[in-house]
């Protein structure tokens, strides 16, 4: 379950931007649509879920790859990068608007031996009073954001598979 580096798989990685409708709260789907454009579907399988929960399982369950892409009230400045290990996710997603927030999915995910073989988190960070706004665009510290980090992704995903 470490990361950052897949080993190859001939199966496409997962990729899913989570997040929800409201402001910068969606930059997990802005990166995914980012990837849509650049992956192949021989390479990837990239999806965008709305506050999945527990669905995150039936998404990730029988996967050996994954991606997982979503905000973040870290403490850090909005648009700051954070790739991260499972072991090194909070344990709790206190305020996620996922209502089961990622940890805790994980954490499910985990004991039902569901998890994939790897898998790799990224949070953008965000301010979370920037993640409540219905519609509103990313703030443009968040949408700054995006393209390198679906160009450090991508960069990634060719380079195991080379």
């Amino acid at each position: 379950m470490r990361h950052p580096l897949f080993a190859f798989d001939p199966a496409p990685v997962t990729i899913i931007g989570i997040g929800s409708p409201f402001g910068d709260d969606r930059v997990g789907w802005s990166v995914a649509d980012a990837l849509a454009e650049r992956l192949s579907a021989s390479k990837a399988r990239v999806l965008k879920l709305d506050r999945p929960g527990t669905a995150l399982l039936d998404e990730i369950a029988g996967r050996h790859r994954a991606v997982l892409v979503d905000a973040a009230a870290t403490g850090a400045a909005a648009g700051t990068l954070h790739c991260i290990a499972l072991e090194d996710l909070p344990a709790t997603s206190a305020g996620s608007s996922h209502g089961l927030g990622l940890a805790e999915a994980l954490q499910l995910a985990r004991s039902l031996g569901v998890l994939p073989a790897e898998l790799c988190l990224y949070l953008v960070s965000i301010d979370p009073d920037n993640a409540r706004l219905p519609g509103a665009d990313l703030t443009p510290a968040v949408a700054a954001a995006v393209e390198p980090l679906a160009a450090a992704i991508c960069k990634r995903l060719v380079a195991c598979a080379a």
